[in-house]
């Protein structure tokens, strides 16, 4: 997937695309900045293309607007981002066909919204890479059912078989939460897949497997919080 960053301000498109990076860790996704709309529209012209455009509406000629519509030419359906300081230019967005608004400063959590429907709307789908006695297993994040850690290794639990691999659980708990967002830590031991939980009390949770899975106190609203999103998010 390729992302395009576009502002005039170089400290914000760096930092943008240094959180896009983070939140996708994937060298599947590249995000490249560009300075101004001519920039961009000359990157088209070469013959470039991207999945999604973050655009700063308030940049000199072209602006965000302008370079909307020039980039639709291109692309017609290509979601464009708009970035601003002032909420009153988002109407004028909608014209040229905007996918999303972020006011400047950008809050994190708005951002990641936006990111998550973009890796939504392209389709892309990541692998959790376990290597197990010198051979490599890649797995999709959706059949992952639980994590449990046990000394210095963890064991990946699916329904057909369980992995093992030495590494430490915030390690897995990285390498999960960077190939989806539906992977929630519910105890000192345990991560779970949200999708595969059918039920759920103060102390633990059942799986569609049949497991049952301890849920610490300190981690019991967090996981209430995060099934209330999975199934907002999953109910459009």
């Amino acid at each position: 997937m390729r992302i395009a960053v576009c502002d005039d301000e170089a400290y914000f498109r760096e930092m943008l695309c240094e959180e896009i990076d983070r939140f996708y860790r994937s060298l599947d996704v590249l995000c490249l900045a560009y300075e101004s709309g001519a920039a961009l529209i000359s990157a088209f012209e070469k013959g470039n293309r991207f999945d999604a455009v973050f655009l700063d509406i308030e940049m000199p000629p072209p602006d965000g607007m302008e370079t909307a519509k020039r980039l639709h030419e291109f692309s017609p359906a290509l979601p464009v981002i708009f970035l601003t300081s002032h909420t009153e230019l988002a109407m004028d967005g909608y014209e040229v066909g905007a996918f999303r608004f972020l006011q400047k400063p950008v809050v994190p959590e708005k951002l990641e919204l936006a990111l998550r429907d973009i890796r939504q709307l392209c389709g892309l789908k990541k692998t959790v890479c376990i290597k197990e006695n010198g051979e490599e297993h890649y797995l999709s994040p959706d059949d992952i059912l639980y994590a449990e850690a046990d000394n210095n290794t963890v064991r990946f639990i699916t329904s057909e078989r369980t992995y093992q691999m030495r590494m430490k659980l915030t390690d897995a708990a990285a390498m999960l939460e960077g190939t989806s967002e539906h992977f929630c830590r519910i105890h000192r031991s345990v991560i779970v897949g949200l999708p595969h939980i059918i039920s759920r009390t103060e102390r633990e949770v059942k799986l569609d497997n049949g497991a049952i899975l301890p849920v610490s106190k300190s981690y019991t609203d967090e996981l209430k919080q995060r099934l209330m999103e999975y199934v907002r998010m999953n109910a459009r």
